[in-house]
């Protein structure tokens, strides 16, 4: 028989130990969804670099839209994975598990575009635009981050090392769904950093 003044402490341990072992479960789980849903892009080099946060999970509580009782309240737990790194750009993909889904690989809606310079294909010319054709997906990331406080996931991905072309978008999580709040592009490679909105939605109620 435990002696009371054991089990106490005891008790008090079992929640924390029993989180340990779902979390470690998780991110089990999510690295056999990432081996294959990563490809061999995400495949890791033997002796290459490895971030101390190659693994981040962050988990949040949401009131859905469709009932306005606190009891209705669902658990995401959204993950961000490493995917590899190149001398100025991390990648990075993303699952979530949802009470309903489960675990699943996460898409981040970016929009297509076209590009326009003075001198065709010379991107040294002029820029003379930039014009979104379309909507796509993504499933990795560059240099992205998540914060919890605001349930924002952001990326600034550079087209190269000096930073004066790039394209990077803000992706707020609404009940739900993270969806595409902000994007923008700099196109120009004119040595300075100048990025143009394409897209910019407004939040709920504005």
């Amino acid at each position: 028989m435990i002696r009371p003044l054991l089990w106490l402490p005891l008790a008090a341990l079992l929640p924390v130990s029993l989180a340990l072992a779902q979390d470690g479960a998780l991110e089990k789980q999510v690295h056999k969804l990432h081996a294959l849903a990563g490809g061999t892009y995400c495949d890791p080099v033997e002796g290459g670099f490895v971030p101390e946060d190659a693994y981040m999970s962050w988990t949040f509580s949401y009131q859905p839209g469709w009932s306005d009782d606190a009891a209705d309240q669902e658990e995401v737990t959204l993950v961000r994975v490493y995917c590899g790194s190149g001398a100025y750009n991390v990648q990075h993909a993303y699952y979530w598990v949802r009470d309903y889904e489960g675990l699943q690989p996460l898409a981040f809606a970016i929009p297509a575009f076209a590009t326009q310079y003075e001198v065709e294909n010379d991107i040294d010319s002029k820029l003379l635009g930039v014009t979104v054709t379309g909507v796509t997906a993504a499933t990795i990331l560059v240099n992205s981050d998540f914060d919890p406080e605001t349930l924002t996931v952001t990326s600034h991905s550079l087209w190269r090392g000096i930073g004066d072309a790039s394209s990077g978008g803000t992706w707020v999580f609404e009940d739900g769904e993270f969806a595409l709040r902000h994007y923008e592009i700099d196109a120009s490679y004119d040595g300075e950093f100048n990025p143009e909105t394409v897209l910019d939605y407004p939040a709920p109620g504005q």
